[in-house]
This record gives C-alpha cells, sequence and structure tokens, in this order.
C-alpha cells in the first residue's frame, strides 16, 4: 500500500513539476504578444480625428490614458454589457476647449513622480472617446479612428489627411 501511494505522490509531483516548467513558456508567449500589440503605438505617432474607439483587454487597460471631464464641456457615461465595459467621452459644445487628448503607450510607474513618458501615440478626439474594455477573446489593443476630419502625422514628416485609421492586431492601417 506504501509504494502504491509513493508512486502516485510521485507522479502527482512530477505532474505538478511539468506543468510548473510550461507556464514560463506561456507566460513568455503572452507577453510576445503583448510587445507585438503595443509596438506600434510606440512610434511618436499624433492623430486628430472626429471620434476614437479603443478596444482592449484588461491587461492593456493601463496602457491608455482616461481624459478627464470638465462637465461644462464634457460628459462621461459608463456602460457595463456582459463581459465588456464601454467607457465614453463626449465634447457636448464641440469646441476645441472640450477636445480630449488620449495617450497610448508604455504605463508608467504611477509611484515614480519623475518618470518621462516613452514613445507614444496620441490623439486629439474633437467629438466622442470610447475605450472599450473586453473581458473574454483573443488579447487586444485596437484602435479606430474616424471622422470627417481624420489628419495624421508621423514622426519627421508633415501631416496628411487620410479617410480611416486604424490599428488592429497589431497592424497599421491608413488610406
Amino acid at each position: 500500500m506504501r509504494t502504491h501511494l509513493g508512486k502516485t505522490f510521485s507522479a502527482l509531483i512530477l505532474l505538478l513539476a511539468a506543468s510548473c516548467g510550461a507556464a514560463p513558456a506561456t507566460s513568455e508567449k503572452a507577453a510576445q504578444v503583448e510587445r507585438r500589440l503595443v509596438a506600434p503605438y510606440l512610434q511618436g505617432r499624433t492623430v486628430a480625428c472626429n471620434e476614437l474607439v479603443v478596444e482592449v483587454t484588461p491587461n492593456f487597460h493601463r496602457h491608455v490614458s482616461n481624459p478627464g471631464v470638465d462637465p461644462k464641456r464634457q460628459r462621461f457615461e459608463r456602460i457595463e454589457r456582459t463581459a465588456q465595459v464601454d467607457k465614453i467621452w463626449t465634447n457636448l459644445r464641440g469646441d476645441e476647449a472640450g477636445w480630449f487628448t488620449v495617450t497610448i503607450s508604455e504605463p508608467v510607474d504611477p509611484t515614480d513622480v519623475r518618470a518621462q513618458l516613452g514613445p507614444r501615440t496620441t490623439f486629439k478626439v474633437m467629438n466622442q472617446f470610447t475605450l472599450r474594455v473586453r473581458e473574454r477573446g483573443r488579447m487586444a489593443l485596437d484602435c479606430q479612428a474616424s471622422g470627417p476630419i481624420l489628419i495624421v502625422q508621423e514622426p519627421q514628416r508633415e501631416p496628411r489627411n487620410v479617410r480611416s485609421f486604424s490599428i488592429t492586431d497589431g497592424n497599421v492601417q491608413s488610406r
């Protein structure tokens, strides 16, 4: 009986050790995907648009800034759905004083008051910004900028008018 329990215990230890050994590979793969999804936002680009929708999974929530709200000029609402939360900022007056600035970058340490902002993408949103946080599905850090006014400025280049701008699954598309 002791031999059988000893073998069972040994087998259990081996299974646990094997599963622990596999965890870093899974974590490393997840870290690689995260780096690939963040990379397009670390280019120093600026985008001016009427509307912006950013869709993230919780692991990227700290990568996206949340604008403040001036109740005289802007409205904030939170809509909860199954496995998803939409946070929506709206410019009520449509004037420049109500525009939102949203950045996507590597998160900074909130306790480091001297932290310098690193490379990032900055969005100047004239009308509405939606931050959609999905609890399920593939890892995501996607954005879609739209509107009749849509201007993209890459580093060291002149601003250009485009019809569409998005970053989906790490791929930048601009037309």
